[in-house]
């Protein structure tokens, strides 16, 4: 018997206040691939990405390869494989570059390969270098299902692909070759999980779910006619810090999002004019600090940008982290902070300037993570985060209280 990479055991999963899935079990082995079908609303997305971590378990449990990696008691912990995903939505932001995106999907297994081929077989290695914001959506979805594939081709050791309708938009001839290279993907001992309703994909499954039902077949897939062969080359370690450092570089997204804020509430303290000059030494370090505080408080600009297209759920299976942008808040801290010393004083205090990077960075990535706590509610951008902040003001007190000590 092959090794089983995933087990479904006795999942219950709500959408709202529907139950979508109850005492659901399923078993996909290594070198299969199994289709889920059945009709809209059954059910296929919901437990395709219940299997990638990123829903919450009314009951039961999934294993990736014998370890349990999500459960109904909330438990969730990195997966021990490999993981390919395609999501109904493209899992990239438009400021990636198309190479970019394929080598930082394969820098989640350890091991790369040469993209170009693939990108040759779509018929888009002339957008190799092209921003994915510049792409149609038929070509945007190319790419989010090569990031899925190519982890799979480059690794050496049996890895889980999830796709979620991977065909949509896509053309005879790119269904054709899909359908290749999921063959090829079976014959090297990958498990590939399908959401489709396409039938030009069924020829490629060896066993057939459906969802409403819970019906399976199993039926003798085609074999791949040819083998694209695979040049091997160096890892480029792309983290979710480099991802999210690259990102607020490329778009300035810090500059809109944390700088401007902090620059305008430096500005309202230099319209108060010499009253600097009458404040004891606490209300001093509060203004000298104020505008790194505010920068802190605006969050985590990243949080917003990987929504786009599901960025950050991506992000979450198959790198079990999410983007966000590092050291960035330090130093940014402290140049906000050195600005404010000259503008009041004149006379720089270091210590002053390193506490401010660091006032900015503790604020900045405590609401971070508030934010990213939201995204996995059913609707994020309802809850509103800001309500939570003043809490902050209360160790920000503190911290002026023992500096003017």
């Amino acid at each position: 018997m092959a090794q089983p990479l995933l087990a479904v055991d006795g999942i219950e999963v709500r959408r709202g206040m529907n139950v979508v899935l109850k005492g659901f079990n399923l078993t996909l082995h290594s070198g299969e691939v199994l289709a889920l079908t059945g009709e809209n609303g059954a059910g296929k997305s919901t437990l395709l990405e219940a299997c990638a971590r990123l829903l919450p378990l009314e009951q039961g449990q999934i294993l990736h390869s014998d370890v349990v990696v999500a459960d109904h008691e909330g438990r969730r912990r990195p997966t021990p494989l490999v993981i390919g995903l395609a999501l109904q939505k493209n899992g990239m932001m438009g400021s990636e570059y198309v190479i970019e995106h394929l080598e930082t999907a394969m820098s989640m297994s350890g091991h790369s390969i040469d993209p170009l081929p693939f990108l040759a077989a779509f018929s888009m290695e002339h957008r190799a270098k092209d921003l994915i914001a510049h792409l149609s959506q038929g070509q945007a979805r190319k790419i989010a299902v090569l990031a899925a594939l190519l982890p799979a081709f480059a690794s050496k050791q049996p890895a889980l692909i999830l796709l979620d309708e991977p065909a949509a938009g896509m053309d005879d001839a790119s269904v054709s070759v899909l359908c290749e290279w999921i063959a090829q993907l079976r014959t090297l001992g990958h498990a590939v999980m399908v959401c489709t309703h396409d039938q030009r994909l069924s020829t490629c499954a060896t066993t057939h779910v459906d969802v409403s039902t819970t019906k399976v077949t199993t039926v003798t897939p085609n074999e791949p006619t040819s083998k694209l062969e695979t040049k091997p080359q160096p890892v480029k370690a792309i983290s979710p810090t480099a991802f999210g450092w690259t990102m607020q570089w490329r778009t300035l997204a810090w500059l809109n999002h944390n700088a401007v804020a902090s620059l305008l509430t430096l500005g309202v303290l230099l319209s108060f004019g010499d009253l600097l000059d009458d404040l004891d030494e606490m209300q001093r370090y509060g203004f000298l600090l104020a505008p790194a505080f505010a920068a802190g408080l605006c969050g985590e600009a990243m949080v917003q940008a990987s929504r786009e297209e599901r960025t950050n759920a991506w992000w979450r299976a198959v790198a079990n982290a999410n983007p966000h942008s590092g050291i960035l808040p330090l130093a940014l801290g402290c140049l906000l902070t050195l600005l404010s010393t000259l503008s009041f004083t004149l006379v720089v205090e270091p210590s002053i300037v390193m506490v401010g990077g660091f006032v900015t960075f503790i604020t900045w990535h405590t609401i971070r993570l508030l934010q990213e706590a939201t995204n996995r509610l059913a609707r994020p951008r309802a809850v509103f985060v800001g309500l939570l902040t003043p809490i902050l003001i209360l160790p920000y007190a503190l911290l002026l209280d023992l500096l003017s000590r």
